[in-house]
């Protein structure tokens, strides 16, 4: 098993090392690779730079020489023409002379792009040469303008334009230099430190797996010995002829085996000793315990038959302290009883005083009622009053109405003298038509009043009835109360005498209580004193007892401390 778990040991730290070498190598190859990439950034800038100046300085050279032709701004009208003749030679002349990939003049004209002279090409003019973002831009802001790095079928260019017009034409003047060798550089220098990076790792991987077997080789033997060592094996010996702390740690491990095994024979030799004496010493424990214990039993004996007497005693004595307890308890409940009866018939009295308020008020509400009975009893008969007063109107109102139409069928009977009786008679009979309409509004109004007034003289007759009702109870109630507060009255006057003869009784009880205490104390301290010899003697035999179980469990632990002790190998001195 120890075995078991010391091999993952061994294994991790083998690959921690491996793990940690790699990671200094991967650190090392992403440094170096940081620093080429910064190495190439700066060349590849450096470079432009000069091709940058190179090209300014050749443009300048080239458009010297171009000026310097007879009437060079003007159109070259065709490769006949002496123009065309003296710029082709003159760009050939530049080209071979600083070493340029190409010198040309290009036009734009007619909506067409082409080639007006390209060196060292036969057949050149008028070729379609379609203009470039950068040629566009040179003519269009009519500055100078220096390429980026580009490719196309020819190769790869960094080219430099210069415009020039002549009216009707928009033409450029080009160089472009050979550019090649700034990427063939950048991928030989990235290539270069793919290679070296990947020659570092395998080297590094070689390198790390050799050191880690020569870390942990010293490692794995002093794992095996330990190994022995776990299993009880102490005769085990390493020796490692080093001086760093492998080979301290050797000498500490040889040094500690020797001392386990030193510890071993004395513990070997010290329990055969120990296992001998416990033995001796068990059966010698044995028999004082057995002695302690007939003293304890004897002990325990007397101290019961006392203990008896003073448990009686001591009954009596609480059963006296609880009756005593009792009584104070009934002294309090009666003392409560009391307040409470004082407490009731105060408010036995409120409570009469208020029946008597009520009856009284209930006495006031039914003479009300009975004045509100008789008072809608005259609206009753006042109502009927003007009912017959208002039919005696009506009645007049039609005899009115009669007569005036009488006397207008007269005063139409006379004819033209008759004409202002008829107006008066007309008058008159609107006179009894509005009376007659006004003591019909009356008739329904003193009809819905005489209907109102009958259903309050209904309610005015339940409500005094109930106030009656009401009348009759409270008097039954103020009765009631009344013998309530008699009854309450003689409790006091009961509970007042049954207070003053449990105080007696709690008195004589209280002084039967101190004697029965002070016997149960004499006894109680006769009982003690027994109960103290016998508690020693039970002390005495239980430490006998636990002695003799300590040395049973110490003649155990020796056995077992043998048993443990042989499982190891040590050398025979």
């Amino acid at each position: 098993m120890f075995n078991s778990l010391l091999r993952p040991v061994r294994e991790r730290l083998s690959l921690k090392v491996i793990i940690s070498i790699l990671l200094l190598q991967l650190f090392t190859c992403a440094a170096f690779a940081g620093t080429t990439y910064y190495v190439n950034t700066n060349l590849v800038d450096k470079l432009l730079q000069q091709f940058d100046l190179r090209l300014n300085t050749d443009i300048g050279v080239v458009s010297d020489l171009v000026a310097g032709i007879p009437g060079y701004e003007a159109e070259v009208k065709d490769a006949s023409d002496p123009l065309y003749a003296a710029l082709k030679q003159n760009l050939e002349q530049v080209k071979v002379k600083n070493g340029l990939e190409n010198v040309y003049v290009l036009s734009k004209s007619g909506g067409k792009d082409h080639i007006v002279v390209l060196a060292d090409v036969p057949d050149d003019y008028g070729t379609d040469y379609p203009f470039t973002a950068d040629m566009n831009k040179a003519l269009t802001d009519n500055k100078t303008i220096v390429s980026e790095i580009y490719k196309d079928e020819f190769g790869i260019h960094k080219s430099i334009f210069v415009p020039y017009t002549d009216g009707n034409t928009s033409t450029l003047l080009g160089i472009d230099l050979d550019a090649s060798v700034i990427p063939k550089m950048s991928s030989t220098i990235f290539w270069s430190t793919v290679i070296i990076t990947i020659i570092v790792l395998l080297i590094g991987s070689i390198v790390s797996l050799a050191i880690s077997r020569i870390f942990t080789k010293p490692i794995r033997r002093l794992m095996s010995a330990t190994e022995k060592v776990a299993a009880g094996d102490l005769s085990e010996q390493i020796i490692l002829k080093r001086e760093d702390e492998m080979g301290k740690l050797s000498q500490s491990f040889g040094q500690m085996s020797q001392n386990l095994q030193e510890l071993i024979r004395q513990i070997l030799s010290s329990s055969d000793e120990i296992s001998g004496t416990t033995r001796n010493l068990h059966q010698a424990s044995g028999e004082t315990s057995q002695s302690a214990l007939q003293v304890a039993v004897s002990m325990n004996k007397m101290s019961e038959g006392i203990n008896g007497i003073v448990e009686g005693l001591t009954n009596s004595s609480e059963a006296v302290s609880e009756i005593d307890g009792e009584l104070s308890e009934v002294t309090q409940d009666v003392e409560e009883m009391q307040s409470i009866a004082v407490l009731v018939r105060e408010q036995s009295e409120g409570g009469r005083e208020l029946v008597e308020k009520t009856l009284h008020q209930m006495e006031v509400i039914q003479e009300a009622m009975r004045h509100s009975l008789e008072a809608a009893e005259l609206l009753g008969h006042n109502s009927r009053a003007i009912g017959d007063i208002v039919t005696i109107i009506s009645n007049i109102a039609s005899q009115t109405n009669l007569l005036a139409l009488n006397a207008s069928i007269e005063a139409a009977r006379v004819g033209e003298q008759g004409k202002g009786f008829a107006v008066v008679a007309g008058e008159v009979r609107k006179l009894s038509e509005q009376s007659s309409q006004s003591a019909l509004s009356i008739s329904e109004l003193v009809s819905v009043t005489q209907e109102n007034s009958r259903l309050v003289i209904n309610r005015i007759v339940e409500g005094n009835e109930a106030v009656t009702q009401g009348h009759a109870w409270i008097s039954e109630t103020h009765a009631n109360f009344e013998g309530i507060f008699k009854g309450v009255g003689q409790f006091s006057t009961c509970t007042e005498q049954l207070q003053e003869a449990v105080v007696n009784v709690e008195r004589s009880f209280g002084q039967i209580t101190s004697a029965m205490q002070q016997i149960s104390g004499i006894t109680q301290e006769q009982a003690a004193s027994s109960e103290e010899v016998a508690a020693a003697a039970e002390q005495q035999s239980a430490t006998m007892q636990e002695l003799t179980e300590s040395i049973g469990r110490c003649s155990d632990l020796a056995a077992e401390l043998l048993k443990s002790a042989s499982r190891f190998k040590v050398k025979v001195q």
